[in-house]
């Protein structure tokens, strides 16, 4: 009787372990025009901030990629070209 309980506890343990995985929200790409929206956003942060041109780079990007984290976008790995 206590290896059938044990096994049942095991069995709804890696059950529960399996349906948490399913929660996971897949991630999109977000539109050319709405990640250059954020640039253009970030930028501005950046002179409010005042950052360097030397720092201006990796503060976009990451500017960027946390306005796409909080909206559950995949993150870029490089600026946009504006043009």
């Amino acid at each position: 009787m206590k290896k059938m309980i044990l096994m049942l506890a095991v069995l709804t343990l890696t059950s529960n372990a399996a349906f948490c995985n399913e929660d996971e929200t897949e991630l999109m790409t977000a539109s050319p025009e709405y990640v250059m929206s954020l640039l253009a956003q970030c930028k501005n942060d950046a002179a409010e901030d005042e950052i360097t041109p030397a720092e201006m780079n990796n503060y976009l990007l990451t500017c960027i990629n946390d306005e796409l984290e909080v909206s559950y976008y995949k993150p870029i790995k490089t600026l946009p070209k504006e043009g």
